[in-house]
């Protein structure tokens, strides 16, 4: 298996929604995926042309949970 294609920076991409790392760009059966960098076991979009919009909408954060950054201690 080849190694993964890093995504351009000026390219928007959500971040795993999981462990928060950067997605990249995989070949699977001579078919791209777009999946996590840091473990191939998170979300993966279908494998087919690169999908980097099925990507941002499996791995967007609800805006009403609050992550423990923004809790403020006091």
């Amino acid at each position: 298996m080849s190694k993964p294609i890093k995504i351009q920076v000026s390219i928007f991409c959500e971040p795993c929604i999981i462990c928060g790392s950067r997605p990249v760009i995989a070949q699977a059966k001579g078919k791209f995926i777009v999946r996590c960098g840091a473990n191939p076991d998170h979300y993966q979009t279908p494998p087919g042309l690169v999908d980097i919009a099925n990507w941002n909408k499996h791995n967007k954060r609800d805006a009403k949970i609050i992550v423990p950054s923004q809790l403020k201690h006091g």
